[in-house]
């Protein structure tokens, strides 16, 4: 016996050992115990209630445990202060698992397996359905395995989910709860008891697990097996025997009775032999020692063992490396024990797996070092199975070498990549060194210069080389070799042996010569002193050479010239911008805009604008960007002279002819010419009118019409009217008369008195002069008369009339003998068909021809019905008409033409339309008629103008009902569009609108002057201040003169809203634009230069200039003459 130490409660507890040797153990005096290695007290932390479950380290030493107030604590291995709890829903018995990772697993009596961050946060829960004390075992893949009270054996995945579960059999009168915490082999079989009095092993197949054999014992099984060196488990049964069975087969190896033990797992030592304690009875509790044969090698009961168990011991047994056993007792007491041997390098020597009791796959820790930081890295760290052979590699860091491993275990310990087998946890150095190096210096021209600094130096010393010049006439030019530089002192880190050369020359003179815009320049370089360097100058495209600018050129008026280099010499040439004279004239009628003077390559816009009744054909000239578009551009690369080709707008003329004559005159015509129409009524009829436009003379069958647009014209005829007058005689009457149009056959009756007889009709263009029942033609106006005489007494008179009267006639009247059968017949008129006979004996009163008996005097009628004709209307696209349908002769009737939105009527077609050009026309039914209709789609205006001449307009024309035409306004230089007005069209300011075009417009583009206080973003603050969000601030005066507050004064030559020209005294002109300006920047004309403002108070405002790479100060209130600005 070693050493006891006391705890103030009962023991359950398993102990665990930290890595620096302190022992922990749980108490039912609620405290979790931790001891140093000599059994002194270390710390004690105290929980809310029993501590069964033993406690697990992690990698970092935190010790964590579960207790019967439902919580799992973390503890610092320190002190023993809490870091962190975490809250389960009942009491913890079962000891907590730690992975690779940190991660803590615990089961609880709330039946859920917990997932604990190494933070104390929840990772995941899983719920098991059943209480659980049985602690996890985890496997190398991570998978968890844990027993439940319900006699399930559950197999999870790192993240929680279900990988299988196993349930044991029922045994009859046993409880098959797993209490049992498992073991685990290499080969990745699991080994666990249950209370149905089996031990089991099971394979794990990744899906399900499958029995790889059971052995029943006499009673529960609720203590964790062990596993041996040489394929054995060893396990205890409650009915008080340990057991060594084959774990490739299950079979029993032998048995030993060592008492009653509930929950204490044995262990087993280095070699071979298993420890366990048990109650033999009789109040005495034995430590037994078994040898791998089965052969008990020494229990505490013998008398040369100098100590004795004092209780009951259900905390399983610990073996430390140093060969300590401990455990804790029924007394309270933690108890060590010196046995001599560390534990057995099996795969699950004890319970949970290790001293650590972390549950977790048996590994080695490799840790590899550098011997100093930066001096290189080191690889192949990490946890790895026992046996296996690492490869381990130092790479040195640059300027770095590898000297050796320091440690023990690596193959090599010379070599920078070895191997190393994991027998133990290995704890390695990697030992570097610093290189050193060899710096060189020498001189061209040898006698140019001494040298100081060249030496040796260490890896990443810095090293300073300096040089002085000996002669007159060189200078320092360059380091070259192994270092560059052009600075006569170098210095630089050191990594590598270097050899450098110090390079000097002859001094040479800068000749550096510019331009600011519009040409290019040679002889720039560096020159030895007092040659004479040649240089020029070549004007580009537009430009012209006017001088030269900087001293010592020999003719600063010549584009070729020399300079003599005595010094550094900066010129400048400038070149002058050409101007054109933009010229335009017309052929036709209209007007253009754009004719002025014009920069070299700018692009100046030309408008045609054609007078009514033209029309703006194309553009003659070169230089113009599109000769058919009436405003376009024009590039101003010469003098232009350009014409505008208008022409004269030709219409067309349709005239048509309604019923009754034939019309002359269609065709096309050119604006404002006289066309000659002529109508001509055919025979019955007369001209009446002309219907349309511009018609001179509307009566005049000859007339003219003027053509200042496309005209649709339509004769419109009617028919002659003759009157038909009877001549009354005696004896009779005549029905009939009346008033008729032209080529109409009348029907005539004459009907005899009583006692007359008709004779004969006098008269012209009668049909039957003899009938008296007849027709006449009215091709004029026509008087007859009919010629009755006395009928013979002995006679009968027959009377025949047609109904009505104009439907038709009839033959057979006259007087006859009584009894005569007489031949009648009916013929009816154009339009109607006999219907029957009435007033008489006939043979057959339903046809028009039969005979009927005259018995006295007689009246007979023959009766008529109209026919009935179909209208049918058809409607091109864009419309419909009205009329359709079925209708009795001599009908008038009313037809319309109905337009759809976005189209016009355009004309009848058909027969019997007295005016083909109305809307709305009558028409007679005599016939079937098929009559068609026309329509167009609508076209529509769009007239564009100018308030003033601040501007131009683009997009006017002609345009298809329902289409959508783009208008643009474009300011010239120095105005501002403020927006469209005409009627119909809402206030609009964009310079470009779409306009969908259902009507006629009429559009005014309302230009005005611009100046600065009317540019974008402008605010008035009174008193001539304002300030604009891209300009700034700037006051007022006139003439377009402002003071800037950053720049001072200026004078502003407005371009558009958001830029403009500014001349400054200090600066020349420059061109500012609300987006380069709002970012400091604008454009120097003087320079050909973009210039950068960094303003600043107090004078402090910097410019940078792009093309030299340079900073200027600037100062805006700096006096500066008008003469000096100019000149």
């Amino acid at each position: 016996m070693e050493w006891n130490a006391s705890t103030g409660g009962v023991i359950f507890s398993s102990p665990a050992i930290g890595s620096d040797g302190a022992i922990y153990i749980g108490s039912n005096d609620n405290k979790l115990h931790a001891f140093h290695a000599d059994g002194s007290p270390k710390w004690s932390f105290n929980a809310e209630n029993w501590i069964d479950s033993t406690p697990a380290i992690g990698p970092d030493g935190t010790i964590y445990v579960g207790s019967w107030d439902n919580k799992v604590y973390a503890i610092n291995p320190s002190d023993g202060s809490k870091q962190w709890e975490f809250e389960t829903n009942s009491y913890v018995i079962a000891s907590p698992s730690v992975s690779a990772d940190g991660k803590i697993y615990v089961g609880s009596k709330d039946s859920i397996f917990y997932a604990l961050e190494s933070n104390g946060s929840l990772a995941w829960e899983y719920f098991a359905g059943q209480p659980i004390s049985s602690s996890a075992a985890l496997g190398q893949d991570g998978s968890i395995y844990f027993g439940d009270e319900n006699g399930t054996l559950h197999a999870l995945h790192p993240d929680g989910s279900s990988k299988w579960t196993y349930v044991i059999d029922e045994v009859a009168d046993t409880n098959k709860s797993i209490l049992s915490s498992p073991a685990l082999d290499l080969s990745g079989n699991i080994y666990f008891g249950s209370g149905n009095g089996y031990c089991y092993s099971l394979a794990d197949n990744e899906n399900n697990a499958s029995l790889n054999w059971q052995f029943l014992t006499g009673d529960r099984v609720d203590a964790a097996p062990i596993l041996g060196t040489t394929n054995d488990v060893f396990f205890i049964s409650r009915d008080g025997y340990l057991r060594s069975l084959s774990s490739l087969t299950g079979g029993l190896n032998w048995d030993a009775f060592v008492g009653d033990v509930f929950y204490s797992a044995p262990v087993i030592d280095s070699n071979g032999r298993v420890y366990v304690i048990g109650y033999t009875g009789g109040g005495e509790n034995h430590l037994s020692a078994f040898e791998s044969n089965g052969t008990k090698a020494w229990d505490t009961n013998q008398s040369e063992i100098s100590f004795s168990v004092a209780g009951i011991v259900d905390s399983s047994l610990l073996l430390s490396e140093s060969g300590k056993l401990y455990y804790g007792c029924y007394d309270g007491k933690l108890y060590c024990v010196d046995i001599g041997a560390g534990p057995a390098t099996s795969d699950w020597p004890m319970f949970q797996g290790n001293e650590k009791r972390d549950g977790a796959w048996p590994s080695y820790t490799l840790e590899l070092f550098a011997n100093n930081e930066g001096y290189g890295q080191v690889s192949g760290a990490g946890i790895y199975n026992p046996g296996s052979s690492v490869t381990i590699t130092a790479s040195p860091a640059t300027g770095h070498s590898f000297e050796s491993w320091s440690g023990s275990g690596p193959t090599d310990p010379s070599s920078a990549s070895t191997t190393i087998e994991m027998t133990e946890d290995r704890y390695l150095s990697a030992v570097f060194a610093v290189n050193s190096y060899q710096i060189n210096v020498t001189v061209t021209p040898t006698d140019a210069a001494v040298i100081q600094g060249a030496g040796i130096y260490t890896y990443g010393e810095t090293a300073t080389l300096s040089v002085s010049s000996l002669g007159d006439g060189y200078q320092f030019e360059s380091w070259s070799g192994g270092i560059s530089g052009n600075s006569d002192r170098l210095t630089f880190s050191v990594n590598q042996d270097t050899n450098i050369t110090a390079n000097f020359e002859i001094i040479n003179y800068e000749l550096n010569v510019t331009v600011i815009s519009g040409g290019t320049v040679t002889g720039s370089g560096l020159i030895p002193y007092g040659n004479l360097a040649q240089i020029s100058a070549s004007a580009s495209d537009g430009y012209t050479f006017s001088g030269w600018t900087g001293s010592g050129v020999t003719d600063p008026n010549s584009s070729s010239t020399t300079v003599s280099m005595t010094e550094a010499r900066n010129l400048t040439a400038s070149f002058t911008l050409n101007t054109y004279a933009l010229n335009i004239s017309t052929t036709g009628q209209g007007s253009v805009i754009g004719a002025g003077t014009y920069s070299h390559d700018d692009l100046a816009t030309i408008s045609a604008v054609p007078s009514t009744g033209f029309s703006f054909l194309n553009w003659e000239g070169n230089g113009i960007s599109d000769i058919q578009s009436a405003t376009t551009t024009v590039s101003m690369t010469e003098d232009r002279n350009l014409t505008a080709i208008f022409g004269t707008n030709s219409y067309s003329l349709l005239v048509s002819a309604g019923n009754g004559g034939t019309v002359t005159g269609s065709g096309t015509f050119s604006h404002g010419s006289e066309a000659s129409v002529e109508a001509i009524p055919a025979t019955g009829y007369s001209f009446v009118s002309w219907f349309g436009h511009n018609v001179d003379s509307v009566n005049a069958p000859q007339t003219t019409v003027s053509m200042t647009q496309d005209i649709s014209l339509s004769a419109i005829f009617e028919i002659d009217q003759f009157t038909l007058s009877p001549i009354t005689t005696t004896g009779g009457t005549i029905s009939g008369s009346g008033t008729y149009a032209y080529g109409t056959m009348v029907n005539i009756n004459a009907i005899p008195e009583s006692g007359y007889l008709f004779v004969r009709w006098e008269g012209f263009d009668i049909t039957d002069p003899n009938s008296s029942s007849t027709t006449i033609l009215m091709n004029q106006n026509q008087q007859i008369t009919a010629v009755f005489e006395a009928k013979p007494l002995e006679e009968k008179s027959l009377i025949l009339t047609s109904s009505p009267n104009i439907a038709g006639t009839t033959s057979g009247s006259g007087s006859y003998p009584m009894g005569f059968s007489v031949a009648i017949s009916a013929t009816p008129s154009t339009g109607y068909a006999f219907s029957h006979w009435s007033g008489g004996n006939f043979d057959d009163p339903n046809s028009s021809s039969t005979e009927m008996i005259i018995h006295s005097d007689s009246n007979a009628t023959a009766h008529f019905s109209p026919l009935t004709f179909a209208l049918e209307i058809n409607a091109s696209l864009g419309g419909s008409g009205t009329g359709s349908g079925t209708y009795d002769f001599g009908t008038e009737v009313s037809i319309s033409a109905i337009p759809e939105n976005g189209y016009h009527f355009k004309s009848w077609h058909g027969a019997g339309i007295d005016n083909p050009l109305l809307e709305t026309v009558s028409i007679l039914m005599d016939q079937d008629l098929n009559i068609s209709l026309s329509f167009e789609v609508n076209q529509y205006t769009l007239s564009l103008s100018t308030n003033n001449s601040g501007g131009i307009v683009e997009g006017g024309g002609t345009f298809t009902h329902g289409s959508t035409a783009s208008i643009r306004a474009l300011p010239s230089d120095g105005y501002k569009f403020l927006g469209w007005s005409g009627a119909n069209l809402e206030s609009n300011t964009e310079k470009v609108i779409l306009l969908s075009m259902d009507m006629n417009y009429e559009l005014t583009a309302n230009f005005e002057t611009l100046t600065v206080t009317s540019i974008s973003g402008i605010n008035d603050l009174g008193s001539n201040w304002y300030s604009s969000d891209w300009l700034g601030y700037f006051h007022f005066t006139n003439e377009n003169w402002c003071y800037h507050l950053e720049i001072g004064w200026l004078y502003i030559v407005p371009i558009d809203d958001d830029s403009l020209w500014t001349w400054s005294p200090q600066l020349g002109w420059l061109w500012l634009s609300s987006v380069a300006f709002g970012d400091g920047l604008a454009w120097s004309r003087e320079d050909g230069d973009w210039l950068y403002f960094s303003f600043a108070p107090l004078g402090s405002s910097r410019i940078y200039h792009y093309q030299n790479q340079v900073w200027t100060s600037f100062d805006p209130n700096e006096a500066v003459s008008l003469e000096e600005s100019l000149f």
